[in-house]
């Protein structure tokens, strides 16, 4: 059974049945039952104020007590986290310690997904990375290095890193300089977009940077060595982000265009 009930838990109360999405749970005979159908959402657990509710295929031991309502994030201080945030080009010779990796993708794990999926796979590389570059850089080399004719469209734009790699072996354009890559696999780009998006703030809020990277993801997408590296043979590479600490800060936030709101 995907839900199971502590009858000498339950008290009745009926709050898992009204927030069911699947309307998969009844109250019958002063106690809480399971109809069949179920999408593993959680919500009878969240509700349930007596924890008569678990899920044994999850790991019920990382359920905690919910932010109680005085330490809910004040909306003007996110407000101006989101604003403050940029894409970080260049980095701090410094390795991303494991306690913070572990958080920015609990930060992923936890993020909503259609249909409650939980679909997303996440590759970080930062003690490989050396491996990947050089895997990248040579399937992207050796495409490039094809007749016209047989030289895919797609890497024709990879072109100029390529030749300004091997002018300056510093100036790595798609890697730049940043300790750790993220990868995030999945089949919905917009599962991929907004786990991206909550890591990216956590990140933010343990003094790291993000640049997200369309070029890499393009190239480990295509590059059949470095999907099987990545260990994504299954999964499309939806989204591509390098991680680390900044090596400069922004005393003010940037300005953008007037937003185009529609409100009715």
């Amino acid at each position: 059974m995907l839900i199971e009930i502590d009858e000498g838990r339950c008290i009745g109360c009926g709050a898992c049945v009204a927030d069911c999405v699947g309307s998969n749970l009844l109250v019958e005979d002063g106690l809480a039952h399971v109809k069949g159908r179920c999408i593993m959402c959680g919500h009878c657990v969240a509700i349930c104020p007596t924890e008569a509710v678990s899920i044994p295929s999850y790991d019920m031991a990382d359920v905690e007590p919910s932010a109680p309502a005085s330490e809910t994030l004040d909306a003007a201080v996110l407000l101006r986290a989101i604003k403050s945030r940029r894409s970080v080009r260049d980095y701090r010779p410094r390795p991303v310690a494991p306690e913070a990796l572990a958080t920015v993708l609990e930060a992923g794990r936890y993020t909503a997904t259609a249909k409650n999926a939980q679909g997303c796979r996440f590759v970080v590389v930062q003690d490989a990375l050396d491996e990947l570059k050089a895997l990248v850089w040579d399937g992207i080399d050796g495409l490039l290095a094809l007749p016209p004719a047989d030289k895919p469209r797609w890497a024709k734009v990879y072109k100029p890193f390529s030749r300004g790699r091997r002018a300056d072996a510093g100036e790595d354009f798609l890697f730049r300089n940043a300790p750790a890559v993220v990868f995030i696999g999945c089949d919905r780009a917009d599962d991929a977009g907004l786990a991206a998006q909550n890591m990216e703030l956590v990140a933010a809020s343990l003094g790291l940077g993000v640049l997200y990277n369309g070029y890499l993801c393009r190239a480990a997408e295509e590059l059949p060595a470095v999907k099987a590296f990545l260990e994504a043979q299954d999964k499309p590479l939806q989204l591509c982000m390098l991680l680390g600490y900044p090596s400069r800060s922004y005393p003010r936030t940037a300005p953008r265009l007037p937003g185009d709101f529609v409100v009715k």
